[in-house]
């Protein structure tokens, strides 16, 4: 299986200081930008499946890419941000299938209240929670792309390299950046690449 984790596009909080955040923020307009540019280089790697984060700045950045890419789009609770400052935040899923008609959500998706309040230890076992999953139904010759968010992102790379997932060892990643892992044949899982954002040159 070959997992392409995604960061979404700038969202309107990456803007402000964090006291004035609001919940589910949604992309700016370099966010939508970035989001493009992203959706071609995410249209190069041909995935067979494109998954998405419920919350709407993740659903925003997939959006282009699912007019290019032809494939299956789906919306899984599992993959939203880790440690979230909003708890419960989220528009219900009714509002969201207005929003992305294309889009599949998870039956009974428990969306909006993910936890907001989550610990690392948490946050790491729902990582490895949604590996799991994944390598369940796409581990044969699957190409994912996951449209999710820098801190959950670097839980599931965490658990790839099996390093501490207690804030000791930091994953940077940009906005709209690529980071490429691997599970060949033979065994084992090969980062490929991390924070990838030569297509927004």
């Amino acid at each position: 299986m070959h997992l392409f984790l995604l960061r979404h596009g700038e969202s309107e909080n990456n803007t402000l200081p964090r006291e004035r955040h609001v919940p589910d923020p949604e992309l700016t307009a370099l966010g939508r930008r970035q989001a493009e540019r992203l959706a071609e280089a995410v249209a190069r790697l041909e995935p067979t499946v494109l998954l998405s984060s419920p919350l709407v700045r993740s659903l925003e950045t997939a959006r282009p890419a699912v007019a290019r890419c032809r494939a299956p789009w789906l919306v899984w609770a599992d993959a939203a941000e880790a440690h979230r400052a909003h708890p419960g935040d989220g528009w219900p899923v009714s509002r969201l299938r207005a929003r992305f008609p294309d889009a599949v959500f998870d039956a009974g998706m428990p969306w909006p209240g993910h936890p907001g309040d989550e610990t690392w230890a948490q946050a790491a076992a729902r990582a490895a929670r949604l590996l799991d999953r994944l390598r369940a139904a796409f581990g044969d010759g699957g190409r994912v792309a996951l449209f999710g968010h820098g801190t959950f992102n670097g839980y599931i790379i965490r658990r790839c390299l099996g390093a501490p997932q207690d804030g000791t060892v930091a994953i940077d990643q940009g906005n709209a950046c690529v980071n490429h892992l691997a599970w060949p044949p033979g065994g084992g899982v090969r980062v490929v690449s991390c924070n990838d954002c030569r297509h927004l040159a």
